[in-house]
């Protein structure tokens, strides 16, 4: 997955949804086109920072003239108050690329805000705050790349990058199947070799079955941290070595004690929910 080539394409989408094909009329009608100035991104609240790698991008798309100049660096935690990023140039410029600017990043640093917090929170743990599609459609590439720039990591970006065989799969399967998670696993590692293979378990007798096949990470899903706890006991028994990922109702809040059970990872679409960051360009007059 090339995130640099899809959120370059994603820009080309947004610029062509918000110009149409006749541009910036306002802009157009009231401005002189050698009306030059320049405007500051300056943040309203505090945030993670993230969306400034393609702020260049968005404004040469709109017009080679124009001028960015980042302040702060990507990923960087900035107070109220601070000017990120500076953009000169044409004003009928700068005022075509404002809107798309602002989206991507608002809607980026507040991805990585939440995300930072929850890294924030297991912090000393060797645990990892796995990302899920929960995504908006058409926004994936930007909102797992908000969630890598907030300390989080990307656990599946489609479909198509690993196997993970959950209840839905194994219920329709048991119909030709005794021991439905170890068939289904074989088969999987049959289809394609090389991919990785996650099972998805809800107790302890799922997690017993899913120890006799070569699957390379268990999801333990909704299950409490007594219930992961007594899960891993058993893991640590075989010696088997597994990814050991937990999923579920996972808050801020409750966070850590699930990363304290001992798990690898835990996956969260609370990022996804995140409201965006307030930032506001102003104009020089």
């Amino acid at each position: 997955m090339d995130f640099n080539q899809e959120i370059e394409r994603l820009i080309d989408i947004a610029l062509a949804e918000d110009l149409g094909g006749s541009g910036d009329i306002t802009s157009m009608a009231l401005l002189q086109e050698s009306t030059f100035s320049s405007g500051k991104f300056v943040l309203k609240e505090k945030t993670v920072i993230a969306g400034l790698a393609y702020l260049e991008k968005i404004f040469k798309n709109i017009d080679p003239k124009l001028e960015v100049e980042l302040r702060v660096d990507e990923g960087s935690y900035q107070k109220a108050g601070t000017v990120i990023a500076k953009v000169s140039g044409p004003v009928r410029s700068i005022l075509a690329g404002e809107r798309t600017a602002l989206n991507f990043l608002q809607h980026a640093s507040g991805v990585a805000t939440i995300t930072a917090a929850y890294v924030r929170k297991v912090r000393g743990l060797n645990c990892e705050i796995l990302d899920t599609r929960k995504t908006l459609p058409g926004l994936r590439a930007l909102e797992q790349y908000a969630i890598r720039v907030g300390g989080g990591v990307n656990h599946r970006y489609g479909l198509n990058h690993r196997f993970i065989i959950k209840r839905n799969h194994l219920a329709f399967f048991a119909f030709d199947s005794k021991t439905p998670i170890h068939d289904a696993v074989k088969r999987a590692r049959t289809y394609l070799p090389d991919v990785p293979v996650e099972v998805e378990v809800a107790d302890i007798n799922e997690t017993k079955e899913a120890l006799q096949t070569d699957c390379d990470s268990l999801m333990l899903d909704n299950m409490a941290p007594d219930d992961i706890k007594k899960c891993l006991k058993l893991i640590r028994k075989t010696g088997k070595k597994v990814y050991l990922e937990s999923k579920g109702t996972i808050t801020l809040e409750t966070v850590r004690r699930f990363a304290e059970t001992g798990v690898d990872g835990i996956a969260t679409s609370a990022s996804y929910f995140a409201k965006p960051t307030d930032i506001r360009l102003r104009l020089m007059i």
